[in-house]
């Protein structure tokens, strides 16, 4: 019957350092929010804007942006370049704690030439080869966002910087 009694206290000990963790985690959390919250309360609109517009981006990587008919039943194209989007994102948020003009060009170059190759790879015939096809909001919506990020960019360049 010892022994029962000894595997029963590490079960409890276990648990409680298990619990001990789970709510240290907790807490680390909630002041990662915290943090996180303040940073957003006191950055200026235009950078509110930046991350506010990755709500959006996550639709433009998500969706479909085009779609064609055979066979009787609707086929549908994903973005092809959504793994550069999810990039332009992650370096947009992480650029909110930095600045000067350098910040500035970097966001208007990534998202400038991604909004190129955006634009350029159905006028060339490269988004599908299946004729005839129609573009989708999920397309339109990979124009919008960079242009957002651009216009966000510029506002916090011309007028937000300390």
């Amino acid at each position: 019957m010892k022994i029962l009694a000894e595997i029963m206290d590490l079960v409890v000990y276990i648990v409680q350092k298990l619990r001990d963790l789970l709510l240290y985690m907790v807490d680390q959390l909630y002041r990662f929010v915290e943090i996180a919250l303040g940073r957003f309360r006191d950055a200026g609109i235009a950078e509110k804007v930046v991350v506010l517009n990755s709500v959006p981006a996550f639709f433009a990587i998500i969706l479909s942006v085009a779609q064609y008919y055979i066979f009787e039943t609707w086929f549908y194209i994903n973005n092809p370049l959504a793994v550069y989007l999810i990039v332009i994102v992650f370096g947009m948020l992480v650029s909110v704690f930095f600045e000067g003009p350098v910040k500035f060009l970097a966001r208007l170059l990534l998202n400038a030439y991604y909004l190129a190759w955006v634009v350029y790879l159905p006028l060339a015939g490269e988004l599908t080869k299946a004729d005839p096809h129609t573009l989708r909001f999920g397309y339109y919506l990979n124009i919008v966002v960079p242009v957002v990020y651009m216009g966000a960019s510029l506002v916090t360049f011309l007028f937000d910087e300390r």
